[in-house]
């Protein structure tokens, strides 16, 4: 395995010094005008786009890509790198250590194989009622088995630890390639615990050069590949309604296919998310291949469709209207067949939360919750928490949480096992006090609450 090979993917890029003030400046100035207008604000503010810089373990790592749109406003973290002429190139995934960070999240599952970084792809199986992948499914698609990875990544690995092969963030799982895909872009993670298994889909799409939108998409195997698809709007997508409309193949949905083929790479703009969040300036697409698989393309009114591995692809603009057209939004839609959102069902018996302490002094830095899973089943939750101060005989939510927006990801937490979850309490602004707290999380639908006291 060669060393240096690892170095170079991992030194190659690095986050504009000036990122995370202009990301957080955006951010802020987006709140407030909502606030201001009386629009609802975005609540899930999706910053995990391929150019911004998508902090991956609490306070201590982050991902970074770099984007390829162009722009005179110093304010827009826009930054150029090739021209649409000669097409963009996606970055290479690096992990670099970060002191500080304004965003908080958890650690992204990837692992490292060939000198590649392969990270949570944006395609998934298809869920039964269970919310669990079918095994039939998941044995049509495993193929050859290549190694196991080991759970050498976390928040305090150095930097050499992500030159070893194998290494990962996910703990130990058997790697396999996935039948019908070039294990280049696509491998599967596959593990067994008591009572069941999982697996997941990996994507490494580091270093290629995008001219059009078929050097990517024919990656995702979707030409003369789709069986069905659903649709969600804005409005049910922001709010965790799941209200899903089942469609079939059609004209328009084949003309949109072959659109995508052809469409140009553009890289990625914030602007894009935070100024199209009225209800019918999104949609999402979620696309069920062959081999049971579902890839989820969310679609702007523009013209563009975003995929989280590639950034932007802006579309012909009469074909995309008129397969937009065919998934009206309006007050009081009858949704077809609408489903459950897919998220982990409430497990009340299976999730333990402690902190490591329960008073601190208020200079402290940062405190520590353990999640511990108790049972066999897997039970997810994300980066957002709240904190509570009691005030009388009453909790109140402190006015830093108003500042703060979370980039949404799902940790995964197997079964029997734990996984400790760090708040910054850096980032909180104002500071915390002198008081008694409570931390209010959500995990696997159930609301934890733990206390604690800062002191002098």
């Amino acid at each position: 395995m060669n060393k240096e090979n690892y170095k170079k993917s991992l030194d190659e890029l690095e986050i504009s010094p000036d990122f995370k003030e202009r990301t957080a400046k955006l951010m802020k100035n987006t709140l407030n005008s909502n606030q201001k207008n009386n629009n609802p604000i975005n609540k899930r503010l999706i910053l995990t786009f391929a150019s911004a810089a998508v902090i991956i373990s609490a306070g201590a790592f982050a991902l970074n890509y770099n984007n390829n749109l162009s722009s005179n406003n110093q304010d827009n973290p826009i930054v150029m790198t090739e021209s649409s002429t000669k097409g963009i190139t996606i970055p290479v995934t690096e992990i670099q250590a970060q002191e500080d960070s304004s965003i908080m999240s958890s650690m992204m599952g990837l692992f490292v194989y060939k000198g590649r970084i392969y990270i949570q792809s944006n395609t998934t199986f298809e869920l039964d009622k269970n919310f669990m992948v079918k095994k039939e499914d998941m044995l049509n698609l495993r193929g050859e088995y290549i190694g196991k990875t080991t759970g050498t990544i976390d928040e305090w690995s150095k930097q050499e630890d992500y030159t070893k092969e194998f290494a990962s963030t996910i703990g130990e799982s058997d790697i396999y390639t996935v039948k019908g895909y070039d294990s280049k872009y696509r491998l599967m993670a596959y593990s067994e615990y008591e009572g069941g298994f999982s697996c997941e889909i990996y994507d490494s799409f580091g270093g290629e050069v995008l001219k059009t939108g078929a050097d990517y998409f024919d990656k995702l195997n979707l030409q003369d590949n789709i069986t069905s698809y659903q649709w969600e709007s804005y409005d049910s997508w922001n709010n965790g309604k799941g209200e899903r409309a089942d469609e079939r193949m059609n004209d328009s949905f084949e003309q949109f296919i072959s659109a995508l083929y052809t469409s140009e790479p553009i890289g990625n703009n914030i602007d894009l998310f935070t100024e199209n969040t009225e209800n019918d300036s999104q949609k999402f697409v979620y696309v069920k291949t062959k081999d049971n698989l579902i890839t989820t393309l969310r679609l702007f009114k523009e013209g563009y469709v975003y995929a989280p591995e590639a950034g932007f692809f802006k579309l012909d603009q009469d074909m995309f209207n008129i397969f937009w057209d065919t998934m009206p939004v309006a007050s009081g839609i009858d949704v077809e067949a609408p489903v459950a959102p897919v998220e982990t069902p409430a497990v009340s018996t299976s999730a333990e939360v402690t902190m490591d302490n329960d008073s601190y002094p208020v200079s402290t830095h940062s405190i520590t919750l353990n999640i511990k899973n108790t049972g066999s089943e897997e039970i997810a939750y994300g980066v957002d928490y709240s904190i509570e101060k009691s005030v009388g005989d009453a909790w109140e939510v402190v006015p830093a949480m108003k500042n703060l927006m979370f980039i949404e990801i799902a940790q995964i937490l197997s079964g029997n096992s734990e996984q400790d979850f760090v708040i910054d309490l850096k980032q909180l602004t104002p500071r915390l006090d002198i008081g008694h707290y409570r931390v209010v999380k959500n995990i696997g639908g159930e609301e934890f609450i733990v206390e604690f006291n800062l002191i002098k």
